[in-house]
């Protein structure tokens, strides 16, 4: 199967109100209801495709010289297994989540969708990981936070 995961990032400013009494219930330019969103296409064929939920994500890489893993907990992974053997992992503090959505064509391949809550502090060291602010390890430098608009494009 093929497996796509979509990241939005809801915009606390949306007002539905003003969508259904001037846009026919839709977003407008004025009024838009994701701040950001990344979407990831998995490369080669998942054989298998999972959710955890409430699970601990371990954060490794190097601080300088030295090698570090932090265990952040109350996380909700998302694990594709490559028929390759290759492991493929998408992270988010679960305080962030505000929906989630699994859709699946008739060919049985996966979009998965991940609806953040809007206004949250959000720490993305590395592609498709996102941790709460208040849960990133203090003995870590902080990634560089990007404001990021509506006006705005990735």
């Amino acid at each position: 199967m093929k497996v796509t995961v979509t990241i939005k990032a809801l915009n606390p400013d949306f007002k539905q109100e003003i969508a259904d009494t001037h846009h026919d219930g839709k977003e407008s330019e004025d009024n838009f209801k994701y701040s950001w969103e990344d979407e990831f296409e998995v490369n080669g064929e998942v054989n298998e495709f999972l959710i955890r939920n409430n699970d601990s994500y371990f954060l490794e890489g190097m601080n300088g010289n030295e090698k570090f893993s932090y265990e952040i907990p109350s996380m909700t992974i998302v694990e594709c297994l490559g028929e390759d053997g290759s492991i493929t992992r998408f992270a988010a503090s679960r305080k962030l989540i505000k929906d989630t959505k699994k859709n699946i064509d008739k060919n049985e391949n996966v979009h998965f969708y991940l609806f953040l809550k809007g206004g949250q502090r959000i720490a993305n060291p590395l592609q498709g990981i996102y941790i709460s602010m208040k849960d990133f390890p203090s003995e870590l430098p902080l990634p560089e936070e990007e404001e990021i608009t509506g006006d705005e494009e990735e």
